[in-house]
């Protein structure tokens, strides 16, 4: 009779057979992501777009404005924003790439400078101590033209490479197709998504919704603001100092702040590169980089821990691996949407009992995460 009355207890996986099978799952689960990247890109700069858009879609409706109006008018508005940000940025860009050539020329010939002098220095270092120096001086004239052509192509390189981040913006269509059904169908998709989970886990399931939402939506609404001010105000400084293709830099920087760590550096690159071709002195580009330095420690260290706080609490080595895995999956793409991908993680893992220990080490303040 006591053994009816008392439910089965099944005992819980051992730690050597759950992580194991974990690594193999997420072995298989990057090998998939990879495959279908050209489809689930798009769709994870949808879902991005959406919790930048939805805020002004329940604002407009909690003003009595119905439902398919409001997600309308949102639309219509972003869509204007686009196409009108896009024509500035796109005219650009084009005057950019024309004027690629150029830029190549110089850095070669800034390249054999800076070589040049370093390669004389070594001569006269080698000349001064004893021993001999004859063959010096015919393999000087090789390295001096390996070395300069090494710096070129890795600067040229790296400005092909920056540009390509706007390369995510080729496949619009789609994403603003797959952002339609979104916004239309996010009035209920929680109720959907906490019913699809099971008629026993509605408590558990809503309190993972929820995490999510103001985990992952919080930082995407507060970093996207933070990196359109920062746009903004980089743009603004690059006029003033009238650095060529201005519009291409500035949202350039906000895009590649989405980027922790290495993001804001990599933004520092291209227009004092550019300075230092188009101005005759270089004071003007030391000037400009120190100016833009100070706007990116202000926004880093002041306005991004006071604004978004502890809403992303995760260790600084959890999002470089989480930048390098997604980098190697979705390349430039997944290193943006790194740390709101991260972040669904940790919190799954956070309210799964075997992953706990996973969610502990992707936390970042220990005691912030026991309270």
């Amino acid at each position: 009779m006591n053994q009816e009355e008392n439910p089965k207890v099944i005992p819980a996986a051992s730690p050597l057979v759950t992580y194991p099978l974990l690594f193999i799952s997420l072995v298989v689960l990057m090998v998939v992501l990879s495959l279908l990247k050209s489809i689930l890109i798009p769709f994870a700069l949808a879902i991005l777009l959406a919790y930048i858009l939805y805020p002004a879609v329940a604002l407009l409706t909690k003003l009595k404005v119905p439902y398919g109006v409001a997600v309308a008018v949102v639309l219509i508005v972003f869509l204007g924003f686009f196409f009108a940000a896009g024509a500035v940025i796109g005219n650009e860009i084009t005057g950019f790439v024309r004027a690629v050539p150029k830029y190549q020329e110089q850095i070669s010939r800034y390249a054999e400078e800076i070589t040049s002098t370093y390669t004389d220095f070594l001569e006269r270092f080698a000349a001064a101590l004893p021993g001999e120096h004859d063959a010096a001086p015919a393999a000087a004239p090789q390295s001096k033209e390996r070395a300069a052509s090494i710096l070129s192509g890795i600067i040229s390189s790296l400005f092909s490479g920056l540009l390509s981040v706007f390369s995510i913006l080729s496949d619009f269509v789609m994403v603003f197709f797959i952002l339609v059904f979104l916004l239309a169908g996010a009035k209920n998709f929680k109720q959907k998504l906490i019913s699809a989970w099971g008629t026993g886990d509605h408590g558990k399931t809503a309190d993972i919704v929820k995490s999510i939402n103001e985990g992952i939506g919080g930082y995407i609404i507060i970093r996207s603001a933070l990196n359109l001010g920062l746009a903004i105000v980089i743009t603004i400084v690059l006029l003033i100092f009238g650095v060529d293709y201005a519009y291409v830099w500035g949202p350039l920087t906000g895009i590649l702040n989405f980027i922790p760590y290495i993001g804001a550096f990599l933004a520092l690159i291209p227009p004092v590169v550019v300075a230092l071709f188009q101005f005759d002195s270089h004071w003007t580009a030391i000037s400009m980089l120190l100016v833009l330095i100070i706007i990116q420690n202000v926004e880093g260290n002041i306005l991004t821990p006071l604004l978004i706080g502890k809403r992303v609490n995760q260790n600084p080595l959890a999002v470089l691996m989480g930048l390098i895995l997604w980098g190697f999956i979705w390349g430039p793409v997944g290193m943006i949407l790194a740390t709101p991908l991260i972040t669904c993680v940790k919190i799954l893992c956070d309210n799964i009992d075997p992953l706990k220990p996973i969610g502990r080490l992707l936390g970042g303040d220990v005691a912030n995460h026991n309270n």
